[in-house]
């Protein structure tokens, strides 16, 4: 394994940005670190290296996703372990509902693997949502004393769950370091409540993992933007019709971003493109403000509760327009007893 480089040791704190090959260039721009998904992920890494990008990068093989998914007893690829520099994730297969096993395969074969290898756990919901299979995540985790990576599946958005954000927390205060992959703002939670890093994905299919397809055809997920009063991302089309049908709340919806210079954020529907680029940098900006304070978990929850008072004014206004399920769900987990500062 090849010496790893001070500038690819992941800080406490670290926000990341989970992205494909393709969007990787644009994304190392404004992002704290990066994790690339999918095959090609570390000749990627390899060539940002190689130009001098110095920040954190993570590669995802991501075996995990799709109908043809690698299941959690499936061995690791030698070669993908090690020919990367710095943390590197597992090539793990999905576990599934009660995979005992398969959760055990991954967790001990990454103890045998030594320093500088994060188990990736790709887990059904259940594990953090469910008691019992809650308790036994904890305990083999706590058991093989090794860096994890989690992505959750689920239909919509995992952490949109109260009981899933419990569980998240209840994994954050095992003691070992902990990486949340494939989310979305609920990774600013993540960090503020002891995450090693997190990361947010630049799409909607890089925020979650998604169930096995059962057919019906392929739905191409809406362009979202994040928008920091409302602490989530918004489709573009429905920011565009807020912003025509609510002329009288123009302060929320002006931006300052380097993207967006003092536009409203209606503009985006025009240019979504560039949308993530404007979400990147919102994302750091709001990182660096919620862990500049002692109290982290708390901070959070505070935006979290203004941001859901927020939501239902608008819908005063705008009657199809939602809170998002995260919010609530870390309002109602993230009780003062469950904070776990770093």
């Amino acid at each position: 394994m090849p010496g790893a480089l001070v500038s690819l040791v992941l800080v406490d704190g670290t926000l990341l940005v989970q992205c494909t090959v393709k969007d990787a260039d644009q994304a190392a721009e404004l992002a704290g670190g990066l994790v690339i998904s999918g095959p090609r992920a570390v000749t990627k890494a390899q060539e940002l290296r190689a130009r001098g990008y110095e920040r954190p990068v993570l590669c995802d093989a991501q075996l995990y996703a799709g109908n043809h998914r690698k299941p959690a007893r499936a061995a690791f690829d030698r070669t993908w372990l090690l020919c990367q520099q710095g943390r590197v994730l597992t090539d793990s297969g999905y576990v599934a509902k009660l995979d005992i096993r398969g959760l055990q395969t991954i967790l001990h074969r990454t103890m045998r693997l030594g320093p500088g290898f994060i188990a990736t756990l790709p887990l059904h919901a259940d594990w953090l949502k469910v008691q019992q299979d809650r308790e036994i995540l904890l305990h083999e985790v706590a058991f093989a004393e090794v860096p994890i990576a989690v992505a959750l599946e689920h239909a919509a958005d995992p952490l949109g769950v109260r009981a899933v954000v419990t569980g998240l927390l209840e994994l954050l205060s095992v003691g070992v370091p902990v990486v949340l992959l494939r989310s979305d703002v609920s990774a600013l939670g993540a960090l503020c409540h002891g995450a090693m890093a997190a990361a947010v994905g630049t799409t909607t299919g890089l925020r979650h993992i998604y169930p096995v397809s059962t057919g019906g055809g392929f739905h191409r997920p809406a362009v979202a933007a994040f928008s920091p009063h409302f602490l989530s991302y918004v489709s573009v089309d429905k920011l565009a019709a807020a912003v025509q049908l609510t002329p009288d709340l123009s302060h929320l919806w002006e931006c300052e971003c380097t993207t967006c210079n003092g536009r409203t954020l209606d503009w985006l529907a025009t240019a979504p493109s560039v949308a993530f680029r404007h979400s990147l940098e919102l994302m750091g900006l709001l990182r660096d403000q919620l862990l500049s304070v002692p109290e982290r978990a708390l901070a959070w929850r505070e935006r979290c509760n203004m941001a859901a008072a927020l939501h239902t004014e608008i819908q005063a206004e705008l009657p199809d327009w939602r809170t998002p399920p995260f919010l609530n769900a870390w309002r109602y987990a993230s009780t003062p007893s469950s904070i776990n500062l770093p």
